[in-house]
């Protein structure tokens, strides 16, 4: 039973360290040259590529949470999920942010652009619309 258990802890400390790993910026995990090895993001990297974001955001700031760990857990969630995807030919034809996503990019919206978002505070308050909802085609041009 000692055994077992230290395997098993063995296995969460390693796993618990490939995940955080995926915020290590010198491998390149949120870069648009990983993203774009899958063909099902042909289209989203090549117009992030020609848009003004790909001067001084990567793919993981805009789609991942800034935290250690809870932006390791997203992105290891989300990797996963997509590599299941194209392994089992499941990928949508039109991909489309999941509510959360959608949370976790208004969410990098306001903290890149605080200083203007400061005049008008956060557009999805009361009902409003995600700022990506009207500026889709600032990152993603089409």
């Amino acid at each position: 039973m000692k055994n077992v258990l230290k395997w098993g802890a063995l296995l969460v400390v390693l796993g618990f360290g490939a995940m955080l790993s995926t915020k290590i910026p010198a491998l390149g995990l949120a870069e648009a040259g990983f993203c774009g090895r899958c063909h099902a993001m042909d289209v989203q990297v090549s117009t992030y590529l020609e848009g003004i974001h790909a001067q001084d955001a990567n793919c993981g700031d805009c789609h991942d949470p800034h935290g250690l760990v809870t932006g390791s857990l997203f992105a290891t969630y989300t990797g996963m999920r997509d590599v299941y995807r194209v392994v089992t030919n499941t990928t949508p034809v039109e991909i489309r942010a999941t509510n959360l996503s959608r949370e976790v990019l208004q969410d990098n919206c306001l903290r890149c652009h605080a200083d203007v978002l400061g005049y008008i505070g956060d557009t999805r308050e009361d009902g409003g619309w995600h700022c990506f909802d009207c500026h889709r085609d600032v990152v993603h041009i089409k």
